[in-house]
Order: structure tokens, then C-alpha cells, then sequence
């Protein structure tokens, strides 16, 4: 490792008696439980207005190709769903075996649980207009925000420390803290490359944009395995 490298220069993580206190209820962000409650009042206000039809899943076309009878699961799906998914989000570090490690990020895994719920909403908005308006482009709406989910867990995962809820997560980097900090910088970068993407596949025609979008995905997906597998081998040759 050159005497140069600004990784190798940053101090060691702190000590198992150093480490903060696991995370706590208290600790967790609240915002995404007003969010919710706020797609609840939301559809309560218009259920009665809305169409005896509900478009719930559209296709790579943009198309929607799938309707639900309007009751109150096909209409309060996703803010079941949304406050089905914040309790997991919760409930998933405290089974975190680096949980502590994960107490020195937690106002970065705060940022995401508030994004992926923010998208919620977002898509749950978009779905309550075009049930009122067929030729509302949700896939547009839904494209826009996902880039900008990705833009936001890039630009934190560049300095999350190390655990097993956010971030690189595969054995090279949970064994050694140099990998885990260059491929999760590497990955925040090409998450946020993969968000501008995103958006711009937000403009295309729908095929293309699935193709683009899943593309990018997949890219990041082999790039940061494949570099944390080569950066631990040759951190350690004799693996």
C-alpha cells in the first residue's frame, strides 16, 4: 500500500469498548411515520371520490396493465406497505451483528429510511392522480424519484462505516475495514452515476429506459464485487 494512499492514512476504527451504544428506538428517525400518516389521511379524503378502478402496475411501455377494484386494500396498499416497510427498517439493525459500527452512520441510515419512504409516498401520489387521470406518466414520476434515491444512498454510502444493514455488503468487505471503505466509495459513486441515469431513462421510451435503468444496476452489482474480491486478494494473498 503506497505511503500516499488517503485511505490508508485514515485511523483505525475505534475499539469494541470504544464503539457508541447500539442504536435505540429513540434513535430512529420519525419523519417517515408522518409521512405515512399523511398517505393515510390522503386517501381517506379522496376514497370516495375515486373510480370503482384502480391502475396499480404499469408496464415497460409506460402503459398501466394491471387494475384493482377500488377497496380499501387496493387503495391503502402502499401506506400499509410503506409503514410495513419503516418497521423492518427498524427492527433489521438491531439484529445487526456490527450494529455498534452501525451507531456511527445512523444519521446516514436515518437519510435512507427517510428516502425509500419518501419514494413511497411519491409513487403513492402518482398512483391517486392517474386513477383520476389515465394519461398521467407515473412511470416518469416514479423514474425521476428513484434516481434521486439512488443520488441520496450513493452520496451516503461514500461514508458509512462498517455493518450488515447498509452498504457493500459481501464477506471481503465485513473481514477487512479498507475494502469495506473503497468499494462502498467506489459503489456511492457509481450509485449516484446510476441516479443521472436513472432520471434520463425518465425521458426515454419505455423499453429503453428499463433496459438503461437495469443496465446500470447490474453494472454496479459486478463492478464493486468484482473490485472488493481483487482489492482483499491483494490485501491478502494468502486467502
Amino acid at each position: 500500500m503506497s505511503d500516499r494512499d488517503p485511505i490508508a492514512q485514515v485511523p483505525s476504527a475505534p475499539l469494541p469498548d470504544e464503539l457508541p451504544a447500539p442504536p435505540r428506538l429513540r434513535d430512529y428517525t420519525k419523519l417517515p411515520l408522518l409521512i405515512i400518516a399523511a398517505m393515510f389521511i390522503v386517501g381517506a379524503v379522496v376514497y370516495s371520490r375515486l373510480p370503482d378502478s384502480i391502475p396499480m402496475h404499469w408496464g415497460i411501455s409506460g402503459k398501466p396493465d394491471s387494475f384493482w377494484p377500488k377497496s380499501f386494500g387496493s387503495v391503502f396498499f402502499m401506506p400499509l406497505m410503506s409503514l410495513g416497510l419503516y418497521a423492518l427498517l427498524v427492527v433489521v439493525p438491531f439484529l445487526d451483528p456490527k450494529r455498534r459500527s452501525l451507531k456511527l452512520s445512523f444519521h446516514a441510515y436515518n437519510i435512507l429510511i427517510d428516502a425509500i419512504v419518501g419514494l413511497e409516498a411519491v409513487v403513492f401520489a402518482a398512483t391517486l392522480i392517474a386513477a383520476f387521470n389515465n394519461g398521467f406518466d407515473v412511470a416518469k414520476v416514479v423514474l425521476v424519484s428513484v434516481g434521486l434515491l439512488f443520488a441520496v444512498v450513493g452520496n451516503y454510502m461514500t461514508t458509512v462505516k462498517q455493518n450488515w444493514t447498509f452498504g457493500v455488503r459481501v464477506s471481503w468487505t465485513l473481514s477487512d475495514e479498507v475494502v469495506w471503505r473503497k468499494t462502498n466509495r467506489l459503489g456511492g459513486y457509481l450509485f449516484v452515476v446510476a441516479g443521472a441515469i436513472t432520471i434520463v431513462c425518465a425521458f426515454l421510451p419505455g423499453p429503453w429506459a428499463f433496459g438503461l435503468m437495469m443496465g446500470a444496476i447490474l453494472g454496479i452489482l459486478v463492478i464493486t464485487y468484482v473490485y472488493s474480491y481483487l482489492l482483499f486478494r491483494s490485501r491478502h494473498p494468502e486467502a
